[in-house]
């Protein structure tokens, strides 16, 4: 066999060596998406996702031959990503399936998937705000607020971030912060059109607020019991236990004029209820006259404040102190 043979004959073989070689790739990348698909059906995604990434791997190597695998492979990475998120969900497994959620993304911006990406940046905020109510419940407020600032963040339209973050602020005596908080969430779930979250909000404002302000009444802290009633105010401007407490709050610093403001108010949304329930407005009025000096008008508030537990004291005021006919 001459040496131009030879040359004809090497070249042959390894064309036919290549092919053979070329051939075995293409299969086993084949087989490895298969197993991929195999996984997926058995809903172990973790699994599924090693497999589809080892046959892309061999699939890139192939060119125009491998494209399908390739492309059928990241398809389908992000997407399991997602599962893998939704399942370690239902396991209350929240840090890890946030991590997944983040994967998908990546993957999907990767891999063209704007779907998954969109599903899963929608998804996240809402773990994170899952997340924040388990500290809440375990009062661990820090990790809480951490939490609700975290979805906040990242969906600025979302009412129950900013909810659970007047919820954390009340616990932490932050009542600005908790007033602007729940501000936002109303003004969000409204434009939602979620009105039963938009109520929940509202009560939820009104009680805590004025239970701030009470509890800086009891300690004589009468202008940041203000703070907190007027806040309270905003959510609920017709209760009229508020009014009550500012009347209380205003004679505390000798503001006599809007404490007879607010026991007034509160005693004209008090026009249906028995006379046991307006003498506290009545008591006040009489305080906030007495300190303005007009004794005549204040002995008749008092007189209207002898009822339930306000007889004795209002009996005080009339008999002791100002000496009212």
């Amino acid at each position: 066999m001459n040496f131009n043979k030879m040359k004809i004959l090497a070249a042959f073989l390894l064309t036919v060596i290549s092919f053979t070689a070329f051939s075995q790739d293409i299969n086993n990348a084949g087989e490895l998406y298969n197993e991929g698909n195999q996984a997926l059906k058995s809903n172990e995604f973790e699994l599924a996702i090693q497999k589809y990434e080892a046959a892309m791997d061999m699939a890139e190597k192939l060119g125009e031959e491998g494209e399908m695998i390739v492309v059928n492979a990241q398809t389908q990475i992000p997407q399991l990503y997602y599962k893998i998120g939704v399942s370690d969900y239902k396991e209350k497994k929240i840090e890890k399936a946030i991590g997944e959620f983040e994967k998908a993304i990546e993957m999907g911006e990767k891999y063209n998937d704007p779907e998954t990406v969109s599903r899963a940046k929608e998804t996240i905020p809402k773990l994170y705000y899952s997340q924040g109510n388990d500290f809440y419940s375990s009062d661990k407020f820090e990790d809480a607020l951490a939490s609700f600032s975290k979805a906040a963040e990242m969906a600025p339209d979302y009412s129950r971030a900013f909810w659970g973050l007047g919820l954390v602020y009340n616990k932490m005596d932050e009542t600005k912060k908790m007033k602007e908080s729940f501000e936002k969430a109303r003004e969000l779930a409204k434009a939602e059109g979620d009105e039963k979250m938009e109520d929940k909000i509202i009560k939820t404002a009104k009680k805590y607020l004025q239970a701030s302000g009470a509890k800086k009444l009891q300690a004589q802290d009468w202008s940041g019991a203000l703070v907190c009633l007027d806040a309270s105010l905003s959510f609920d401007p017709e209760n009229a236990d508020n009014y009550y407490y500012i009347s209380l709050a205003n004679n505390g610093l000798n503001n006599w004029d809007a404490a007879v403001e607010a026991a007034n108010r509160g005693i004209e949304l008090s026009a249906d209820k028995n006379v046991e329930y307006k003498a506290k407005f009545y008591y006040e009025l009489g305080n906030a006259l007495k300190g303005k000096g007009d004794n005549s008008n204040a002995c008749e508030a008092f007189g209207n404040a002898k009822y339930g537990s306000f007889v004795e004291s209002a009996e005080y005021e009339l008999t002791q102190v100002l000496k009212c006919n």
